[in-house]
């Protein structure tokens, strides 16, 4: 029997950062001839540029697979969209969506009291330093200067990805809007051979009624990607 080919280098990048509960499903590209659920389709609208339509469609197509993974038992259904442009996830399962350029990632897992679960991935460049600046608080820059350099690593857009994640992760949670100065970020980094993945904890600021998160991140593929989740209570 021949052997197979291996994964291109850019799939599962979230293997091995996933809390046991979390199944993730990640592409790069768009595959050809796919088409939105038609209610989804719906929410999108006529207006949406190409670009948006097909980051929209795959990242679904992704999310409908990680819930399948789940063990939801209609996968097949439309993610709705709440009226800050969140995903409506099916009952009784959680999850998030990311997208940046041609990558589209989803998870998804169980819901249980007290569980939450955020995800994002963004280009693995160096923020402007106005975004830095503003990116950061607290001990938040003498933390990230701190910290080892990491080819294929710019902390300060790492930092801005984990408060990206921790927004989703929360966002079920508070009717109040996030900024970035409402979550403080701490990384310990280079559990990887060469550094590129560690573990981080994100704390809400001034909010005392969200849980404090934990989670994993990785630099690979000139991308970096992030998990961040809650304890369960229940």
């Amino acid at each position: 029997m021949p052997e197979r080919p291996p994964p291109p280098a850019w799939a599962g990048l979230f293997d091995g950062l996933l809390p046991g509960r979390a199944h993730a499903v990640d592409r790069l590209g768009d595959p050809a001839g796919l088409r939105p659920h038609p209610l989804e389709e719906a929410e999108l609208g006529a207006a949406a540029v190409e670009r948006r339509r097909r980051e929209f469609t795959t990242a679904r197509w992704c999310a409908r697979r990680a819930l399948a993974a789940a063990g939801a038992p209609d996968p097949a259904g439309p993610l709705r969209r709440g009226r800050r442009g969140e995903p409506l996830w099916p009952e009784g399962f959680t999850g998030s969506i990311t997208h940046s350029g041609a990558y589209r990632a989803a998870v998804a897992a169980p819901a249980c009291p007290g569980y939450v679960l955020g995800i994002d991935a963004e280009r693995a460049v160096p923020l402007r330093p106005a975004v830095a600046a503003a990116t950061a608080c607290g001990e938040e820059p003498t933390h990230l200067a701190a910290l080892p350099p990491v080819a294929g690593l710019p902390w300060e857009t790492l930092l801005f990805s984990v408060k990206e994640a921790a927004y989703k992760a929360w966002n079920p949670l508070t009717a109040a809007p996030l900024g970035f100065h409402s979550v403080r970020v701490a990384f310990r980094a280079g559990d990887g051979r060469a550094g590129n993945t560690g573990f981080l904890t994100a704390e809400p600021v001034g909010r005392p009624a969200l849980p404090v998160l934990s989670g994993r991140y990785r630099a690979a593929c000139g991308l970096l990607v992030c998990v961040v989740h809650s304890s369960p209570s229940a």
